[in-house]
């Protein structure tokens, strides 16, 4: 891969980044101890992040839908089935602490490596659907080797709304060559595709847990590189 023109690199980051599902789940559990719930945190997980989150966010991106900050979503999609869920008994610290569960994932075990390696090539940092406020906690929980932080909330517009990848390389300021969008997710490299980025496939085989083996539908033909975790990014990026 020819990386000269490179200085950016920008990252999706549930599920790319992120093991959103092993997290919540988790935490879920710890609360099922705690408040002897019985609730299955596997299906809850998929449902916060696909009927609530994915749902809401596309609706938005397609004009359907007034644009709310992510945390409002994921807020949303818990009150909803708060009494349903037997929820009501949790402390306010504790079922407040579970709506931001978003702020505190855990990376993959290959990220930190890969992530750290490709700091010193080049600038590196996310582009998120999630806040900015979430996305510097979730830094400092993580300790993600960031050099800048970009949110799809500071366009107040979600991807895969074509314009945000504009917007985001205008941000950096930077030419479409200059920049590459990661991601685990093929929709997601598809809008960088056509805003002019290189664009590089990391499947997550796992994301919806480890009894899973994840695919993501076929059919997808803006994918420039595809690297199988965050080691072999560092590779293909020669850093």
């Amino acid at each position: 891969m020819d990386t000269t023109n490179i200085r950016y690199i920008i990252f999706d980051t549930f599920g790319t980044v992120l093991d959103w599902h092993h997290s919540i789940v988790s935490h879920g559990k710890e609360l099922n101890k705690k408040y002897s719930l019985n609730i299955d945190w596997g299906t809850l997980a998929i449902g916060w992040r696909n009927d609530g989150y994915f749902k809401a966010t596309f609706d938005i991106a397609h004009g359907k839908r007034e644009w709310v900050p992510a945390d409002t979503i994921f807020t949303e999609y818990l009150e909803e089935r708060k009494e349903k869920l037997g929820l009501q008994v949790l402390s306010e610290t504790d079922y407040k602490q579970l709506c931001r569960i978003w702020h505190r994932l855990s990376p993959w075990p290959d990220v930190l490596e890969g992530l750290h390696r490709l700091k010193t090539k080049y600038a590196i940092g996310p582009f998120s659907n999630g806040d900015f406020n979430l996305m510097v906690d979730i830094k400092k929980a993580a300790d993600l080797p960031w050099d800048f932080i970009t949110t799809a909330d500071l366009f107040q517009k979600f991807k895969p709304d074509p314009e945000v990848y504009v917007d985001e390389i205008k941000l950096l300021g930077a030419k479409p060559e200059e920049v590459v969008m990661v991601a685990a997710h093929p929709f997601d490299l598809d809008g960088a595709k056509l805003a002019g980025c290189t664009t590089i496939y990391v499947p997550r085989p796992k994301e919806y847990g480890e009894g899973t083996d994840y695919k993501e539908p076929a059919g997808k033909e803006k994918i420039d590189y595809t690297a199988e975790d965050f080691t072999a990014l560092a590779e293909l990026l020669n850093a």
